[in-house]
């Protein structure tokens, strides 16, 4: 299966209008979360510290250099682009992805990639989430896993 298209969570929304999040400024980072993760539920709003109300939950294990807190996005800010139109922008990472590669042991479990904003190793808020496959998959070392952007972003503010 291929991966779903990135979804926003309900909270990012308000996060961006209020300038919580600010798109293309301070630092962004992918975690991987498990089968059993509340990623996908669209009420979430914190990374740590929030409880499983609104925090995510199952992030997987650190392991086989999968470091907790998720890696940075590649520019560490993303970045916005032009859409077809001038009023349309597209908020995006580098086209070459972001690779997580499994060395000296395995990363397991995975199913969701979730992007956040970081303010700290455990802290931030949710922007974002996507189902990676309709089953959980473990990268075997020296495997890597590689997330790509869709040519048309993560998402797009009209």
């Amino acid at each position: 299966m291929a991966a779903s298209a990135w979804q926003l969570y309900n909270s990012a929304k308000s996060h961006i209008g209020n300038g919580t999040i600010t798109l293309g400024a301070g630092v962004f980072k992918m975690v991987l979360a498990k089968a059993a993760s509340n990623a996908s539920t669209f009420t979430l709003s914190a990374y740590g510290g929030g409880g499983t109300l609104t925090s995510v939950t199952n992030e997987v294990a650190a392991a086989g250099g999968y470091v907790t807190g998720g890696r940075n996005l590649l520019p560490a800010a993303g970045q916005w682009v032009q859409g077809a139109s001038a009023k349309q922008q597209k908020f995006t990472m580098s086209s070459v992805g972001l690779a997580f590669t499994a060395s000296g042991a395995s990363i397991v479990d995975i199913k969701y990639a979730i992007i956040r904003n970081s303010t700290g190793s455990t802290a931030g808020k949710l922007l974002c989430w996507c189902q990676l496959s309709s089953a959980n998959f473990t990268v075997t070392s020296p495997n890597t896993l590689t997330v790509l952007p869709a040519a048309t972003g993560i998402f797009t503010l009209t």
